[in-house]
């Protein structure tokens, strides 16, 4: 076999060929699966140290072999099943991670936040250890990035975790004309928000359907809902596939005894509008009463996973708008949404 130096290796290594990078990438699974092995013998605080180390071990073994396999997840005799959160740091899923830690508390069930900002992740977590005293997994990872879901996947896979609860919340926002946006921004919102949900729907759906029934929330939006909003065309395309999927979801799923929904908040305090630019002009022109505390947000979408909808739009307000926008005729509902648009995309 000739020496072909590994994509990831930046030349520094030429003298390498593929198949040492693949005993290197098996070597640093091998110390990831010892490491997570050994932290069940240490304290809690060197735990978290261990699970640190093996979660770098298994990326960096991720990068080398280029893992972009699609993985399932299968029930094995010393696997546990816990609650996953993606975007978790921050927001409607730091909110939902809260309502869920109060359930793990009592389950006994490990608890998985997931997002790109360590040291967010790390502070949410310490204090739901705090507060609630679960068992709190953190995770970073880049769900934009091709392949992302099924690292993350695999990830769970080492640590010998399924997913009875899977919040699919990571995303942003892109305004402006479609034309007019960075094509690498467009296309990393299509792999996050719609390519990614739908992975990791796929990765932990056959666990849920043998082992009894599982829970799946997709975060869409009211603006998911409305027959088109100018100046936001992918973040509500991209909403709008997650409430037509998770419908289609639960339909195939009612025998099965996993509970699917799609979750349709309108105007949240989080940090989204800010991120986006528009924060300030938003507060200020709309009314109070358009917006809900994400905390109270996560109250309503966990009892809903008790009752028998699948689309799920807490408030009242945020319904009447919904239901409006169903039963105007296309036109009339058009010129409402572009002028709207328009309003809160001046400057």
């Amino acid at each position: 076999m000739s020496a072909d130096p590994h994509p990831e290796s930046g030349g520094l290594a030429p003298g390498l060929n593929q198949e040492d990078w693949h005993r290197i990438g098996a070597a640093l699974r091998y110390m990831g699966r010892d490491l997570h092995h050994r932290s069940y013998a240490v304290t809690a605080e060197r735990r978290e140290l261990l699970w640190q180390e093996m979660d770098a071990c298994l990326h960096l073994a991720e990068r080398i072999e280029g893992q972009t396999e699609p993985v399932v997840l299968r029930a094995s005799p010393g696997s546990r099943a816990c609650s996953l959160v993606t975007g978790a740091s921050s927001g409607i899923g730091a909110a939902l991670a809260r309502g869920l830690a109060s359930q793990a508390k009592h389950a006994a069930a490990p608890l998985v936040l997931v997002a790109r900002r360590l040291d967010r992740l790390e502070a949410h977590a310490a204090q739901l250890r705090r507060d609630q005293g679960v068992e709190v997994h953190c995770l970073v990872s880049d769900l934009a990035e091709p392949g992302a879901a099924w690292r993350l996947l695999r990830q769970l896979q080492e640590r010998e975790l399924t997913v009875h609860t899977l919040v699919n919340n990571a995303g942003f926002g892109l305004g402006g004309p479609f034309e007019r946006l960075p094509w690498e921004r467009a296309e990393a919102m299509l792999q996050l928000m719609v390519t990614g949900c739908a992975a990791l729907c796929h990765g932990v759906l056959p666990a849920m359907q043998t082992g009894g029934g599982g829970r799946i929330i997709n975060v869409a939006s009211l603006a998911g809902l409305v027959p088109g909003l100018p100046g936001s065309v992918l973040y509500s395309a991209s909403k709008a596939f997650l409430i037509r999927f998770s419908q289609s979801l639960a339909l195939e799923n009612r025998q099965s005894g996993v509970r699917v929904i799609a979750l349709c908040p309108g105007y949240v305090h989080t940090e989204f509008h800010a991120v986006l630019g528009v924060e300030e002009r938003i507060r200020r022109n709309l009314p109070g009463l358009l917006w809900m505390e994400a905390d109270d947000l996560a109250r309503r979408t966990l009892a809903a996973l008790d009752g028998r909808r699948t689309l799920v739009v807490p408030g009242l307000v945020n319904r009447l708008i919904a239901g409006l926008t169903h039963w105007l005729p296309e036109r009339p509902a058009g010129r409402l949404t572009t002028a709207f648009s328009r309003r809160y995309r001046r400057r």
